[in-house]
């Protein structure tokens, strides 16, 4: 596929991960990937979950995670979040990348300071496996990018309001994105004669 679209293989590999999350594809290790359905999924849901429910809790949890990182971290925390941050920048893997995400959001719990609220955004993580598979919407990538790089420079300049608004913002952006699926997959789709 990469040679007939003249793309590189993460390429291909990324859009076959949001074909996935979209019910499109499914994967089978060792044999490939096969087409599952003609018809995106609607409602969107990420294991047991929709996008709008999952959102609305990372609110409750990250916001104050941001703020308090920015108020409390260390030079050490920093230094993790900058890592993480070139890491997801670099990756061409989508899987790898939404690795990286994960990570850098439970260092940003941990530099806040409250193992109750690390031990909350991990497993709010392991939930949303499946979300960073479905924000790989087209463009999202590099938004996503953008605005976590606002939240780590708000940590970094221990901006507390900054960085609350940094990641508000950023929760938000992958609600529109995650909107914008579900619109998508809600409209009929005409069926070839």
């Amino acid at each position: 596929m990469a040679r007939t679209f003249g793309v590189s293989r993460p390429v291909v590999r990324e859009a076959l991960v949001s074909l996935q999350a979209l019910g499109l594809v499914t994967s089978q290790s060792g044999k490939g990937s096969f087409v599952a359905s003609r018809r995106v999924r609607a409602p969107l849901l990420l294991g047991k979950f929709s996008p709008c429910h999952l959102n609305e809790v990372r609110g409750y949890l990250e916001i104050p995670s941001a703020r308090l990182a920015a108020e409390r971290r260390n030079d050490e925390q920093v230094g993790r979040l900058a890592g993480l941050l070139a890491r997801m920048e670099d990756c061409d893997d989508a899987e790898e990348r939404n690795r990286y995400d994960a990570e850098f959001h439970i260092s940003i719990a941990e530099a806040a300071g409250n193992p109750i609220l690390v031990r909350l955004v991990e497993d709010l993580r392991k939930i949303l496996e499946e979300h960073g598979r479905a924000a790989a919407a087209p463009n999202r990538r590099s938004r996503a990018a953008a605005e976590h790089r606002k939240i780590y420079e708000a940590i970094v300049r221990r901006d507390v309001e900054g960085a609350a608004l940094a990641m508000a913002n950023h929760l938000e952006a992958a609600d529109r994105s995650f909107a914008t699926l579900e619109r998508d997959a809600s409209v009929p789709r005409k069926q070839p004669a």
